[in-house]
C-alpha cells in the first residue's frame, strides 16, 4: 500500500531504531512524509520527592530524546529520505494520538519493546494493549515492528 504520510515513534531502544529504519523504508517507496516522534512522559514520577524533580528528569529526556531523534533522522538519511522531527511532552498513548491526527498520518510505526511486568504496570500495558485504540482515535493503519 502506498503511504502519503508516516509518523514514527522513537526511543533509543534497538527495536525503535528499526522501526525507524523501515519507517524510512517505507517513506521511500512510497514517496510519503516522514516524521519521527519521541514522547517526554515523566507522569510515573512525583513532583519534588527527594533531591531530584521531575522537572529535571524532563529536561535531561529532553536532551535524550533530541539525541535519539538525530538517530532516526541520519536512518532516515541512508534511505534517501528527509524526515521531520517532533518531540513532545505528555502521556505516550495521547501523545501519538495527537500527533498523527495534527499530521493526518495514514500509517503509524511502533516498535515493538518487550516490557517486563514492572515496566508494563508503569506504562499501562505494552504496544499490542493499545492497538486497537490508536487505530480508531487515528484512522492510520498501525505497523508494530519486532
Amino acid at each position: 500500500m502506498g503511504y502519503t504520510k508516516i509518523v514514527c515513534g522513537v526511543t533509543g531502544s534497538l527495536h525503535s531504531q528499526k522501526a525507524a529504519l523501515e519507517a524510512a523504508v517505507l517513506a521511500n517507496k512510497s514517496q510519503a512524509e516522514l516524521v519521527y516522534v519521541y514522547i517526554v512522559d515523566v507522569s510515573f514520577l512525583k513532583r519534588g520527592s527527594g533531591s531530584i524533580t521531575s522537572g529535571a528528569v524532563a529536561d535531561s529526556l529532553d536532551r535524550l530524546g533530541e539525541q535519539f531523534l538525530e538517530v532516526a533522522e541520519e536512518l532516515a538519511k541512508t534511505q534517501g529520505v528527509t524526515a521531520r522531527k517532533i518531540l513532545r511532552k505528555g502521556l505516550v498513548l495521547n501523545v501519538l494520538i495527537q500527533v498523527a491526527q495534527e499530521e493526518k498520518a495514514d500509517l503509524l510505526v511502533l516498535g515493538h519493546e518487550p516490557r517486563t511486568f514492572f515496566e508494563k504496570a508503569i506504562f499501562d500495558g505494552s504496544v499490542e494493549d493499545h492497538l486497537k485504540e490508536l487505530k480508531k482515535q487515528t484512522n492510520a493503519e498501525v505497523m508494530v515492528i519486532r
